[in-house]
C-alpha cells in the first residue's frame, strides 16, 4: 500500500469514528433520534438497482489498467521476473553456474542470462528456451484460474498477460527479421534445432496467438487445447535434440 493511501486511511477511519460518538450521543440504540419522538418513521424499504439499465452496463470492466497503472507496471516486472528466472533456473538445470551479461539492441542496452562454460545443442536449447516456457506456464494458469480476464478488474494480472504477449511479439519480429544481438533466444533455439530462425518465431507465435484468442473468447476449448499441446510440444522438442 502506498504512504499517501494509507494516511488518508488511517485520518478517514478517524474522523468515522469521532462522527460515529458523536452521533451515538443523540440517538438512541435503533438509530431513532430520542429527543424527539414526532420525528420517528417508519423504515423505508432499501433502494433497487433500476432493473432498466442494461447488465452489460453493470458489469462493463474498468479497462486495461482499472485505474491503477501502478499494479499493471508491476504485473509488467513481474513478468519480465518469471522470463529471466526460467532462463536462470534452466541453466542451474544443465550444471551451469549463469551470470549477467550486457548486451546491446542497437543502442538499447539490456542484459541477458549467460552460461558460464559452453553447453551442446541439447543443453542450449533448454536454456534459450526457458524462458518462453515460463512465460507460457504463466499464461496457462493466469487463463485457466482467471479464464475471465478480460471482463476482471485486474490490473496486476493483466499487466502480466500484456508484457508476455508483447515480449514474444517481439521477439518473433527479430526472429523474422534476424536481427538482434547474437545471444537472443531465438537464434539460440534455432542454432540447436539446426533450423531457421524465422520457423521459431514462428513456433513462439502459435501458444501467444492462441492464448490470446483464449483471452477474448474464454469458452473456446479448442483454442485451449491447441494451445496447451502447442506448449508441451515445445517443451518435448527438446528430447529431439542430440549432442
Amino acid at each position: 500500500m502506498k504512504l499517501p493511501v494509507f494516511v488518508f486511511a488511517v485520518i478517514s477511519l478517524s474522523l468515522t469514528s469521532i462522527v460515529c460518538r458523536a452521533q451515538s450521543r443523540v440517538l438512541g440504540a435503533d438509530g431513532v433520534h430520542i429527543d424527539s419522538p414526532a420525528d420517528v418513521r417508519p423504515a423505508e424499504p432499501p433502494l433497487l438497482v433500476d432493473e432498466k439499465v442494461p447488465s452489460e452496463i453493470l458489469s462493463r470492466p474498468k479497462g486495461m489498467w482499472a485505474g491503477n497503472a501502478g499494479n499493471f507496471f508491476a504485473g509488467a516486472f513481474v513478468a519480465l521476473a518469471g522470463h529471466e528466472g526460467g532462463h536462470y533456473i534452466a541453466n542451474a538445470g544443465v550444471g551451469s553456474h549463469p551470470y549477467l551479461k550486457g548486451v546491446y539492441y542497437g543502442p538499447i542496452p539490456f542484459f541477458t542470462i549467460e552460461p558460464n562454460r559452453p553447453l551442446n545443442h541439447h543443453e542450449h536449447y533448454i536454456t534459450a528456451s526457458a524462458g518462453f516456457n515460463s512465460q507460457q506456464m504463466i499464461n496457462e494458469w493466469l487463463l485457466s484460474a482467471h479464464p475471465n480476464l478480460k471482463d476482471e478488474d485486474q490490473p496486476f494480472l493483466k499487466g502480466v498477460a500484456t508484457f508476455n504477449f508483447w515480449l514474444t511479439v517481439g521477439y518473433a519480429a527479430t526472429a523474422f527479421a534476424k536481427t538482434g544481438p547474437a545471444e537472443r533466444d531465438t537464434k539460440g533455439m534455432a542454432d540447436s534445432l539446426g533450423c531457421g530462425e524465422s520457423l521459431v518465431g514462428a513456433m513462439i507465435l502459435v501458444p501467444t496467438a492462441l492464448d490470446t484468442y483464449r483471452y477474448k473468447h474464454p469458452d473456446a476449448k479448442w483454442a485451449r487445447d491447441a494451445s496447451r499441446l502447442s506448449k508441451l510440444g515445445m517443451i518435448f522438442l527438446a528430447a529431439t535434440v542430440h549432442n
